[in-house]
C-alpha cells in the first residue's frame, strides 16, 4: 500500500511537471526594433509580469515580449505611434510573461505592470513614472521628474534632478538624492534619504526615517519608529508614536513630538523662529549656540516629587535659569539668552531636560 501511495504522488508531481512545461512550450516570444530620437517616449501597460529596461547608444528602441501563450498573442501591441513606443499586453494565460527593452538613455518612462517588478538598469535623462500593482521598483540616476509607485514592494532609486514623488503599500524607500522637492510615503517599511534640494515630505506607518540636509522645509513622521535628519533650513515638524528624534543642524523652527522616546535637537534658531519639543516619555536634550538670542521655557512633570531637594535638577542648563518654579507638580525653569528672541518650549511628563552650550 505504501509503494503505492508514493507511486501515486510521484505520478502527480510528473503530470504537475508536464503540464508546467507544455504551458511553456506553447509559449513564444515576440520582438520589435524602431527607429527613434533622443527625447521619445516608451508608454507600456501590462496585465502581469516583470519589465527590465536598459540603455544603449544606438537611435533605436528594442522591444522583446518573452513567453506569451500562443491564445494571448492578440492581446499583445508593440508598435510606434509619433515619437511614442507603445506596448500594451492584457493576456491571462501568459503567466511567466515579461519585457525587456532597450532604449537611449535620452528618454521619458511611463511604465506599469499589474503585478511584476520594473528595473531600470542605467541611468535616464528624462521624465519618469513606474507603477506595478505589488512588485519592487529599482531605478538609477533620472535626470528630470520621478513618480514611482508600488502596491507592497520596496523602492531604490539613484539622484534624481527633479520633483519626486514615492509611494509603496508596505515596502522600504532608498534614495541617494534630490534636487528638489520630494514626498515619499509607504505604508509600513524604512525610509532613508540623502540629501533633498527642495522641502521634504516623508511619512511611514511603521519604520524608521533617516534623512540627509534638507535645502528648505522638512515634514517627518512615523506611526512606530525613530526619526532622525542632518540638517534644514526651513521649518522641521517631527512626529513619532514610539521611537527616538535626532535633530541636527537645524537653522530654522522645530515642532517635534514622540509618545515614547528621546529627543535630541541641535537648534541655531532664526530671529523669528519658534520651537517645541514634547515627549510623554523620555529625555529631551537641546544644544544652542552660546550667543543664541532665545526665551526658553523647559517644564518637567514631577508628580509627588515636588518636594525633593534635588527635584531641580530635572532640568539641567549650561545657562543661568531667570526663574525657577514648581507649578502643579511641575518644575518649570526659564531662561532669557543673549537678551531673549525666538521662544523655545520643552516638555516632558516623565524624563529630564538637558539645554547645553555648543
Amino acid at each position: 500500500m505504501k509503494n503505492q501511495f508514493l507511486s501515486r504522488i510521484a505520478t502527480v508531481a510528473m503530470l504537475i511537471l508536464l503540464t508546467g512545461f507544455l504551458s511553456l512550450s506553447n509559449a513564444i516570444d515576440k520582438d520589435k526594433t524602431f527607429n527613434v530620437s533622443k527625447g521619445d517616449n516608451l508608454e507600456v501597460s501590462v496585465s502581469n509580469g516583470n519589465i527590465t529596461i536598459s540603455t544603449w547608444e544606438n537611435d533605436q528602441a528594442y522591444v522583446k515580449a518573452k513567453n506569451v501563450n500562443e491564445e494571448d498573442l492578440k492581446y499583445l501591441k508593440i508598435e510606434q505611434k509619433g515619437n511614442k513606443v507603445i506596448v500594451e499586453f492584457k493576456g491571462k494565460d501568459s503567466d511567466n510573461f515579461y519585457l525587456e527593452i532597450a532604449i537611449p538613455s535620452q528618454f521619458n518612462l511611463d511604465l506599469s505592470t499589474g503585478g511584476g517588478n520594473i528595473s531600470v538598469k542605467e541611468n535616464i535623462n528624462g521624465k519618469v513614472e513606474l507603477a506595478t500593482g505589488g512588485g519592487n521598483i529599482e531605478l538609477n540616476d533620472v535626470g528630470d521628474k520621478l513618480s514611482v509607485s508600488t502596491g507592497g514592494g520596496n523602492i531604490l532609486v539613484g539622484k534624481v534632478e527633479g520633483e519626486t514623488e514615492l509611494s509603496t503599500g508596505g515596502g522600504n524607500i532608498s534614495v541617494k538624492d534630490v534636487k528638489s522637492k520630494l514626498e515619499v510615503s509607504t505604508g509600513g517599511g524604512n525610509i532613508s534619504i540623502g540629501n533633498i534640494g527642495g522641502n521634504g515630505e516623508v511619512s511611514t506607518a511603521g519604520g524608521n526615517i533617516s534623512v540627509g540636509k534638507v535645502s528648505g522645509s522638512a515634514k517627518l513622521s512615523t506611526a512606530g519608529g525613530n526619526i532622525s535628519i542632518d540638517g534644514a533650513t526651513g521649518k522641521v515638524e517631527a512626529n513619532t508614536a514610539g521611537g527616538n528624534i535626532s535633530l541636527e543642524n537645524i537653522s530654522g523652527s522645530i515642532e517635534a513630538n514622540t509618545a515614547g522616546g528621546n529627543i535630541y535637537a541641535d537648534l541655531i534658531p532664526s530671529s523669528n523662529s519658534k520651537s517645541e519639543f514634547n515627549t510623554a516619555g523620555g529625555d529631551i536634550s537641546l544644544t544652542l549656540p552660546a550667543d543664541a538670542k532665545v526665551n526658553i521655557e523647559a517644564t518637567v512633570y514631577v508628580g509627588n516629587h515636588a518636594s525633593d531637594p534635588d527635584v531641580e535638577k530635572m532640568i539641567k542648563s549650561d545657562f543661568e535659569p531667570t526663574t525657577v518654579d514648581i507649578n502643579n507638580k511641575n518644575l518649570i525653569k526659564k531662561f532669557m539668552l543673549n537678551g531673549g528672541g525666538s521662544m523655545i518650549e520643552l516638555n516632558t511628563a516623565s524624563g529630564k531636560i538637558k539645554i547645553n552650550k555648543k
